[in-house]
């Protein structure tokens, strides 16, 4: 099937809607999003990269706290806060990763059609205990089991265990870095309670009480490099290629690149394809991102800017501490 903006369409079986929680799937980190989310390979002083890869953290030598923050679409507000201490060889830390929906309508059926009984919010917690460790000088590791929470109001909620694993190698040839995450490999959650299907036959109205049925997490896994493409002096341009395969998606191709003046101004571009390598893709709504950052003593600020092509526009705002 052809596109009109190019050679292929999107694929109308794809395995969309198999997964849930997906609020596990939004980040706040500006570096991630700016650079079209290839990031598995990408290390820098930046706790809030762990949510991305747990490895991404084990380079580090001085403890930090990052908080990223997002405006998201309809009243949706996405927040992180992450630390790292590094103890020697090994490093411990964690973050809290939370998403809260606004103004969702309670509507409940009655004789004479539909009543609206007031409004609810949705929230989704995951809370993880990141540790890890450099084998080598060259080689980290690294683990974060997670508890995971989602509630819809007072109707219903549901809890959950995860764990996310990764790696960075770094290779010391030419800037290379290679990383790996597997993403949200856990227990399939449920949500506590049931729910009331209604069921019209002829001119009556059959209610039916069900219980909720488990659903899969949304389990990802990652792979990409990073290299230099120049670095001099004060000046440096890195590229990075990923490889996102959701189980709930199509595969996504990912390619950013950073550019970085004297360790104190940083650019930041990056392209994310699905659906086929178009510019605008039918399969999936983001046309690019870009950002910056700056960096001086012990803080560290960043922002991007997400252009998609039917949904608004996202900005993301970090923040970085060392101590």
């Amino acid at each position: 099937m052809l596109s009109q903006y190019g050679e292929e369409a999107y694929n109308p079986f794809a395995k969309v809607g198999i997964a849930g929680s997906k609020f596990l799937q939004l980040y706040t980190s500006p570096k991630v999003a700016a650079m079209g989310e290839a990031s598995v390979s990408y290390f820098t002083d930046d706790p809030l990269l762990m949510i991305n890869n747990p490895a991404s953290a084990m380079f580090m030598n001085s403890k930090a706290v990052g908080v990223g923050f997002m405006p998201y679409w309809v009243s949706t507000y996405v927040s992180d806060v992450a630390y790292i201490h590094p103890m020697g060889r090994f490093k411990f830390g964690g973050y809290i990763h939370g998403v809260t929906s606004l103004g969702f309508k309670h509507t409940v059926v009655t004789d004479y059609g539909y009543e609206e009984m007031g409004t609810f919010n949705y929230t989704g917690l995951a809370a993880a205990f990141v540790m890890g460790a450099r084998l080598t000088d060259r080689f980290s590791v690294a683990l974060a089991p997670k508890l995971i929470y989602e509630g819809y109001g007072s109707f219903a909620s549901t809890y959950a265990f995860a764990v996310d694993v990764g790696t960075v190698f770094e290779t010391g040839w030419r800037g290379v870095n290679i990383g790996m995450a597997v993403q949200n490999f856990g227990t399939d959650p449920a949500f506590s309670g049931t729910y009331t299907v209604y069921t019209f036959t002829g001119n009556e109205v059959v209610t039916d009480t069900v219980p909720f049925k488990s659903y899969n997490l949304p389990l990802t896994f990652r792979a990409g490099l990073s290299f230099d493409v120049f670095r001099r002096s004060y000046h440096s341009l890195i590229g990075i290629l990923e490889v996102n395969h959701p189980n709930d998606n199509a595969e996504s191709y990912n390619l950013g690149f950073q550019y970085n003046y004297a360790d104190m101004f940083f650019f930041r571009l990056g392209k994310k394809f699905r659906g086929g390598f178009n510019w605008i893709s039918e399969s999936h709504d983001e046309v690019m991102a870009l950002g910056f950052g700056l960096k001086f003593a012990n803080f560290g600020f960043d922002y991007s800017y997400t252009i998609n092509y039917r949904m608004p526009d996202v900005n993301r705002l970090g923040l970085v501490y060392i101590f």
